[in-house]
């Protein structure tokens, strides 16, 4: 298991490594774009430290235990690779967490104003205890409009409506 977790490791330095299994042509086109196309593209875009985002940035897993899942299951699927098990992963067994968000974004999401002050989600003290997933809103890989911080209507509307149920009567968020 030593190999793979060391191939793994100098691999995922590279998006196309990643690719090769998981993300296809497509989604790694739309991640490059430009102009950003996606949320993963702004990301990719951003070029913090001086470097593009990479897939691994987000898909990390979040501190020791987390860092360690993905890599091992990353260095198990290239073990399977090597010996000729090449099936590509249909879902993600480790999901994205709010904490890969949170990261970069924990300034932004933790506000403390009324309905009064603001209608901006994160900006309000009354959602700042709710568990919801980030991507459950900000959907990573589907195309979107950078103005509208990559939000699309029919994923964010019954989120929304879950507390809300006004919004799901008379469509809410548009």
């Amino acid at each position: 298991m030593v190999l793979p977790v060391a191939i793994v490791k100098r691999l995922d330095q590279e998006n196309h490594f990643c690719v090769a299994c998981h993300l296809h042509g497509e989604l790694l086109r739309a991640m490059t774009a430009s102009p950003a196309v996606t949320l993963a593209g702004a990301h990719h875009a951003a070029r913090r430290g001086g470097h593009p985002e990479r897939c691994f940035t987000c898909h990390s897993g979040e501190g020791a235990g987390g860092w360690t899942q993905v890599t091992l299951l990353s260095a198990w699927d290239a073990a399977r690779w090597l010996v000729g098990d090449r099936h590509e992963p249909t879902t993600m067994r480790l999901p994205i967490t709010n904490e890969a968000c949170l990261k970069c974004h924990a300034k932004q999401v933790h506000g403390s104003s009324t309905a009064e002050e603001t209608d901006r989600f994160h900006a309000l003290g009354d959602h700042s205890g709710l568990k919801l997933a980030c991507v459950t809103c900000h959907e990573v890989h589907r195309p979107g409009v950078a103005t509208r911080t990559w939000l699309h209507a029919d994923a964010v509307r019954p989120q929304c409506a879950r507390c809300h149920k006004d919004m799901a009567r008379v469509g809410g968020w548009n």
